[in-house]
């Protein structure tokens, strides 16, 4: 899956930011959320039950290496700092399967993220919430009802990059929600990458990662995607792999990875990065 172009710019149209229909799962604003319990990459226990003197909750469900929850880690931080104590409490939640506490540690080091990052094991919080992507966000009011779900703005979406987002709808819902007013927009559609969730692989499969999904990988997506190269994260192992399959799939099968371009019928091309109808049937 190799990026001709800067990543930053280009494969970050490409690879995350995809537009896609809220959920049918995800909890319904105006639902309520149960209690859970979770533990930041430090050990300590969090539960939703501790905040219950604040009046509003975000629950932010992020990754350490998708490219869209790199540029809203610090715009979270930032939100965070805006309002007084016991105003709002950010969450964040991590869900992939493939980011370790450590990682998640280095992520919430380097973007300057002071507010709770939780370890959600087995993605339980996020099967409860209906979560699909990073960024995603709920919105919850003082008796932990869900007021808000979706993105955080406006600025990344189908197609295009804003300079700056029109609409800041994670912040418009805190402020309704602090003045006593309904969310004029309780609902958005998230763009970003899919939550890397837990898997049971079939052990009667015909397609197995050793015999045929290695090499597509090697083929196809490690020329970047591999620590020191231009992707924002590496497919060099398996547990990576398996993490990012559902993204993997969404990518490939709307060609918009491997990027390439030119039409096989026209001839063959020397470097000739598309992925046959064969490799993308075996990685479905």
């Amino acid at each position: 899956m190799c990026c001709p172009l800067r990543w930053d710019f280009y494969c970050l149209l490409l690879f995350s930011v995809v537009l896609i229909p809220v959920n049918a799962f995800a909890a319904e604003v105006g639902s309520p959320v149960g209690d859970f319990t979770l533990q930041d990459y430090r050990g300590a226990e969090h539960r939703l039950s501790d905040f219950s003197q604040t009046e509003v909750v975000v629950i932010a469900f992020l990754g350490t290496e998708c490219p869209l929850v790199k540029l809203y880690g610090p715009r979270l931080a930032s939100l965070a700092d805006e309002f007084e104590p016991g105003q709002v409490t950010i969450l964040g939640l991590n869900s992939n399967s493939h980011d370790s506490v450590t990682e998640i540690a280095a992520y919430a080091r380097r973007h300057g993220i002071k507010f709770p990052i939780l370890k959600d094991t087995g993605n339980k919080v996020a099967d409860q919430l209906g979560a699909e992507r990073t960024p995603e966000v709920f919105v919850l009011d003082t008796n932990r009802i869900v007021r808000y779900h979706g993105r955080i703005d406006d600025q990344y979406g189908v197609g295009y990059v804003r300079n700056e987002p029109e609409r800041e709808d994670l912040k418009e819902a805190i402020r309704e929600l602090l003045a006593g007013k309904p969310v004029s927009v309780a609902s958005t559609k998230p763009v970003g990458c899919r939550i890397g969730r837990l898997k049971t692989p079939d052990s009667n499969s015909e397609v197995t990662y050793s015999n045929q999904i290695a090499r597509i990988m090697q083929n196809r997506c490690v020329e970047c995607h591999r620590e020191g190269e231009i992707a924002p994260f590496a497919l060099q192992d398996y547990q990576e792999v398996v993490g990012w399959a559902e993204m993997i799939q969404e990518v490939v099968h709307e060609n918009r990875m491997p990027p390439w371009h030119a039409d096989p019928k026209h001839g063959d091309f020397q470097n000739d990065r598309h992925m046959s109808d064969e490799e993308k049937s075996l990685i479905d």
